[in-house]
């Protein structure tokens, strides 16, 4: 029987669901994929009733809702449509690929402070991946590798962008301001009372020069402190709340 890989049709399948740029262009699609996820729980926690408004709601739709009730900031909309715009090209049709060039025109258009958020998180990440590869290099040369057979097999230092490393710092960045939001709502929904008693008390202490600080006050309300932004992208994987009816 003839190898699989004779038969007409089977190299251009392979190519277009398992090759190097197909899965590249995978990542970006599940990424696109969380951050709309993230924005449904952001939503979801304006109240059950949002339900009807998340029918059948488009990610674009979904944008919008975040966007109108004012829960993201500007530049953190502006960067998701420009991922989303990315996305619907590759999403409909069989030949796109993720290249360096249309991710340096998406990271170009980025705002600002998105794109030196992504470009500093890229930067470490391939600051790492070096360091890891020259720390294996040494200790292969401790036990007494050659160096021609240490260039043969060592992890190369690459120190070069890749798609893969602009996708991973550009969807972090993303989904760290998205997450952080939900940590904030969170918060809100859950100490909603004590913070609005503790904002009036800091008002009241500043004003009459009372001695009270903001650390005494939170304590005195036994009020939890903010949470951790460096635990934001947790946030997005941790269940949503039980919410009761006509919340």
């Amino acid at each position: 029987m003839p190898p699989v890989g004779s038969f007409a049709g089977t190299k251009e399948f392979g190519r277009l669901l398992f090759d190097q740029q197909a899965q590249i262009g995978m990542i970006f699609l599940r990424g696109h994929l969380v951050i709309e996820q993230a924005m449904t729980t952001i939503i979801e926690l304006q109240g059950a009733r949002t339900k009807v408004l998340l029918e059948r709601a488009s990610f674009s739709t979904k944008l919008n809702l975040c966007d109108g009730f004012g829960l993201l900031d500007e530049h953190l909309v502006t960067a998701i449509r420009l991922v989303n715009r990315e996305r619907n090209h590759l999403a409909h049709r069989l030949d796109a690929i993720v290249t360096d060039e249309r991710l340096a025109v998406l990271l170009s258009k980025l705002p600002a402070r998105i794109r030196k958020a992504v470009d500093d998180v890229v930067s470490v990440g391939i600051e790492e991946r070096a360091a890891e590869a020259e720390r294996w290099n040494e200790q292969a040369r401790e036990r007494g590798l050659g160096e021609e057979r240490l260039r043969k097999i060592s992890f190369p230092t690459v120190r070069d962008v890749q798609p893969a490393d602009t996708m991973q710092g550009l969807f972090l960045v993303l989904l760290m301001g998205l997450g952080t939001v939900v940590q904030k709502l969170r918060f809100e929904a859950e100490h909603g009372e004590k913070l609005e008693i503790y904002k009036q008390a800091c008002a009241v202490a500043e004003v009459m020069e009372t001695g009270a600080t903001p650390e005494s006050i939170r304590a005195h309300l036994e009020l939890p402190d903010p949470p951790d932004p460096r635990h934001a992208l947790g946030a997005l994987f941790a269940p949503m709340p039980v919410q009761k009816d006509g919340a």
